[in-house]
């Protein structure tokens, strides 16, 4: 956080520095700085889109336009966080999930918490905190959010194959591949979960390295050749061939 915030400031003063050299010309950029609102954010992007319309190669301007929409979209997050407490609980949610996108991993967990307390039987919160849980490597805690995701809605079909990339993360190979076979069966019976967030490839190749770190040779076998006519060139072959052969018989 305190790098991002370092690199905009250094780059906020080298566009007010270029700003200052180049002006003969309304500088929109300066305007919206001194005063956020919406209109004068529109103004701005129309002005540096009709430059790029008659230059393409007009890189000041698509610096201009980067920093307006970043600056711009702080400014609702801002306002966002700020009256959090009176948003209906869809867009608390949608909010949260915002953040997870944005990698503000830590800032996301906050507000997924704060559903969990005023929500504790919806399960997408406590999947979604999962997730970013898992993405800072806290995985003892993101196994929790997962299990519990799991508690609320048996059928969450993604909340079980997250749960075990946790467990394989955690070395739990033999719950990893117990949580995913039952995950599979309640793949497309879950009529709440509409967000197809995982893909069947990701979930193959996942069952593809449990099946190899549990010793299912036959199960093993055939997924690979599935996957080799499916995906031969995919970077996780590099991966799962570095496991090493002894784990076939160790179960």
């Amino acid at each position: 956080m305190l790098m991002r915030i370092f690199i905009l400031f250094f780059l906020l003063n080298f566009v007010m520095i270029f700003a200052a050299e180049n002006n003969s010309q309304i500088n929109y950029f300066q305007i919206y700085q001194e005063n956020s609102n919406f209109e004068n954010f529109r103004k701005a992007i129309e002005h540096y889109n009709s430059n790029l319309s008659q230059d393409k190669d007009n890189f000041e301007s698509n610096l201009y336009l980067s920093y307006l929409y970043f600056m711009e979209m702080n400014r609702n997050l801002e306002k966002l966080k700020n009256n959090f407490d009176v948003l209906d609980n869809r867009t608390k949610f949608s909010f949260a999930n915002l953040l997870l996108n944005l990698g503000r991993y830590d800032e996301s967990i906050t507000y997924y918490e704060k559903l969990n307390q005023e929500s504790p039987n919806w399960s997408c919160p406590w999947r979604h905190k999962g997730e970013a849980l898992m993405k800072l490597n806290r995985f003892e805690e993101a196994e929790k959010a997962l299990q519990k995701a799991i508690e609320t809605r048996e059928e969450h079909y993604d909340a079980y194959v997250m749960l075990a990339e946790v467990q394989k993360e955690m070395g739990k190979y033999r719950e990893a591949l117990q949580t995913l076979d039952k995950g599979f069966s309640y793949k497309g019976k879950d009529i709440e979960d509409s967000e197809d967030e995982v893909t069947e490839l990701d979930v193959k190749f996942l069952h593809l390295e449990l099946l190899k770190r549990n010793g299912k040779i036959a199960e093993y076998q055939n997924l690979k050749t599935f996957l080799e006519e499916k995906a031969p060139k995919d970077k996780r072959w590099e991966k799962i061939n570095k496991i090493q052969a002894i784990d076939l018989e160790k179960k």
